[in-house]
């Protein structure tokens, strides 16, 4: 065999294998461009990856934990005989404050009274009424910019003169009480409340 036509026999390969290169490297680009940007990063430069629906499959962030309240986790101390509850832990940025107040309910009627609480803070509370008579009670709480009938009651009780109880509040919002009155006379109740809300309001 001659150099010239050995030369071409060993140019021949080494134009082979960067063309196959060049080409496996302008198809791994269109696969990123079109495929994984929008897949993984919500990245869709050419609008490819939202028409086949890849953009829908981009991971969303993860929910930053609340400051305010940490969750103790990875003991496994308890009581003997007891199941081991849960535990939150919180340093409110609101100061403690606690209130007494008299709420008088119309013969028929029912009223409300809130709390504003942040997420993971503490309310404590105590009722009753003066005479003992029996109202109906729902103790609940509603997010910040709540839509219609969006709200979540904690206790409810039918038909009781007294009640008490704590929240550790799972949203920020306003959180609290409301009583209906079904007697023909007015009813008093007498509410004690302590904790780290900001404001305590009739509604």
């Amino acid at each position: 065999m001659s150099n010239q036509a050995l030369n071409d026999a060993i140019t021949a390969p080494k134009r082979e294998l960067l063309r196959g290169t060049l080409i496996a490297a302008l198809v791994a680009g269109i696969i990123l461009t079109v495929a994984v940007l929008p897949a993984e990063y919500g990245i869709d430069p050419t609008g490819a990856g939202r028409a086949m629906g890849l953009t829908s499959l981009k991971a969303p962030a993860a929910a930053a934990a609340p400051v305010s309240t940490p969750v103790v986790a990875g003991s496994t101390v308890s009581a003997p005989g007891e199941q081991r509850q849960l535990t939150v832990s919180s340093r409110p940025a609101v100061a403690y404050r606690a209130d007494e107040m008299e709420i008088t309910l119309p013969a028929g009627k029912g009223l409300e009274v809130k709390t504003h609480l942040a997420k993971g803070a503490t309310l404590i509370y105590s009722w009753k009424t003066k005479n003992a008579e029996k109202v109906n009670h729902d103790f609940h709480g509603e997010p910040v910019n709540a839509k219609e009938n969006e709200f979540e009651s904690f206790i409810l009780d039918d038909q009781i003169s007294e009640s008490r109880g704590t929240l550790i509040a799972p949203f920020t919002g306003v959180h609290g009480w409301y009583w209906q009155n079904r007697t023909a006379a007015p009813v008093t109740v007498v509410l004690r409340a302590s904790g780290f809300y900001t404001e305590i309001f009739r509604k």
